[in-house]
């Protein structure tokens, strides 16, 4: 059986050396992580038995993560390509999706028709010149 200590309030840590006081610590810690550990394994064979996993998260800590999502993994989607491209600054593209760039409202603003903002003008007026028009029922 473990010998307990007179008391442990008549124990005068102001007289123990630093190196002690980290023995102490030292054992005082390890003696925790011991009753810690047993008592986890313990529930962990209880929760296994009714069916049950148990994970432990340290406080203040993040879970790791264990790799990327197969959906983000296997993701084929590629980037949407830019249809539109200021004239003023070749630089700045847009795709045609979402919210109109400063730069499309400035030019729709000024008169400028969307087509002419097309990145590949030409073909695309083909296309339109060929396609046939809509047939509307009424």
């Amino acid at each position: 059986m473990a010998r307990s200590p007179v008391n442990i309030e008549d124990l005068d840590v102001e007289r123990l050396g630093d190196q002690e006081l980290h023995a102490m610590l030292s054992r005082i810690q390890g003696a925790l992580h011991g009753r810690f550990s047993t008592r986890t394994e313990e529930f962990r064979e209880l929760a296994r038995e009714m069916g049950f996993v148990v994970t432990l998260t340290k406080l203040g800590r993040e879970p790791v993560r264990r790799g990327p999502r197969t959906a983000q993994k296997d993701d084929r989607r590629r980037g949407v390509s830019a249809k539109y491209r200021n004239p003023d600054n070749p630089e700045e593209t847009w795709a045609g999706r979402g919210r109109k760039p400063k730069w499309v409202e400035d030019r729709l603003s000024r008169g400028t028709p969307l087509e002419e903002l097309l990145i590949n003008r030409s073909a695309a007026q083909e296309q339109n010149e060929t396609r046939p028009e809509p047939e509307h029922s009424s």
